[in-house]
């Protein structure tokens, strides 16, 4: 089951043991916080347990075989390990997995190979970053129980604005929410409540370069100024969307690696790389010019991180630099 998945659906009981999959630490913590919820808030203090990287599993087993003081369940949740398990405790887990105390709940936080030897026994949650349309459907599903509606583009634009975050989106549309009150929440709503992630915003200022879009970039550009965005910040957002576009272009990776590698999502980089394809069709040595003006927003970044040159000479060398290659391009 995909973690998205999980925490959209009521819950009805609870499983007694979770393996979470997948390396999304904040996903990981969303499903964990999920399970606390069944219990009572009284008994979540006292019967709830973490224990970390290496701690013994034998005192995860007794810490779960502990009846509590409340007669309600336990919840113990082992943390992702940087150490494998000895052969011992993998077979004294996968036993304990097999025939688990009904009274208590084990959360194990996966660590590659190490529980392969449980598979079959534990509820499997996969704690991956959410796609777009995963996104798109936990937004309309929160509305909806919040009682408001919410139009098909203010949805694409609320993903996009929050960058596809899980934790982002679910804020933000329990906001917007309580804003509509019922009623409906559109485009303005997102554009008058809802901030754009950075990332957004540098993509959308390096896209409008790279389209060729001067007029626009420069509008932007003009209001980001006018919003007391400092040069330095700006600078790196094109820089960093400037990279990772380059990454995109040339890496083999697929697009899960290459999301991990980079610090993005999977959404995004199908999304850059389908755009990639476009350009590449349609400008003659797209990928050349591409490393090119990346290189040159690096070499200007480390020229102003160094003192060479002041964060405003080094957003004004770029800005002309993009200027100048884009406006040839899109004549």
């Amino acid at each position: 089951m995909r973690a998205v998945e999980f925490l959209e659906r009521p819950l009805s009981g609870l499983a007694p043991c979770y393996l979470l999959k997948g390396g999304d630490g904040y996903m990981a913590r969303e499903v964990v916080d999920k399970i606390l919820s069944a219990l009572p808030p009284e008994d979540r203090e006292f019967n709830y347990d973490e224990f970390g990287d290496d701690a013994p599993i034998g005192d995860v087993i007794a810490a779960l075989e502990t009846m509590t003081l409340t007669g309600g369940k336990r919840v113990i949740y082992l943390r992702k390990r940087s150490k494998q398990l000895s052969d011992d405790d993998k077979k004294a887990l996968s036993s304990y997995c097999a025939m688990p105390n009904l009274n208590s709940v084990l959360i194990i936080e996966d660590t590659p190979h190490a529980y392969d030897e449980l598979s079959g026994y534990p509820t499997t949650i996969e704690c991956t970053a959410a796609t777009l349309e995963e996104m798109k459907r936990s937004i309309a599903v929160e509305t909806g129980r919040r009682g408001c509606t919410i139009s098909r583009a203010a949805i694409e634009k609320l993903a996009a604005y929050c960058n596809l975050n899980y934790g982002r989106v679910a804020a933000e549309t329990a906001k917007l929410c309580d804003y509509a009150d019922g009623g409906q929440i559109d485009e303005a709503a997102i554009e008058a409540l809802v901030a754009p992630d950075a990332e957004y915003r540098g993509y959308l200022l390096a896209s409008a370069f790279d389209e060729g879009n001067i007029r626009k970039a420069l509008n932007m550009l003009t209001g980001m100024q006018a919003k007391g965005e400092p040069a330095a910040k700006i600078l790196a957002m094109l820089t960093t969307s400037f990279r990772k576009t380059f990454h995109c272009a040339i890496s083999s990776l697929d697009d899960r690696e290459l999301a991990a590698a980079l610090g993005t999502t999977e959404s995004s980089v199908r999304t850059t790389r389908r755009i990639i394809g476009e350009r590449k069709r349609s400008v003659s040595g797209y990928v050349v010019k591409l490393k090119e003006q990346t290189e040159y927003l690096r070499e200007l970044e480390y020229k102003f991180k160094s003192g060479v040159i002041s964060e405003d000479n080094a957003l004004r060398l770029a800005v002309a630099k993009l200027t100048a290659v884009n406006k040839r391009e899109a004549k």
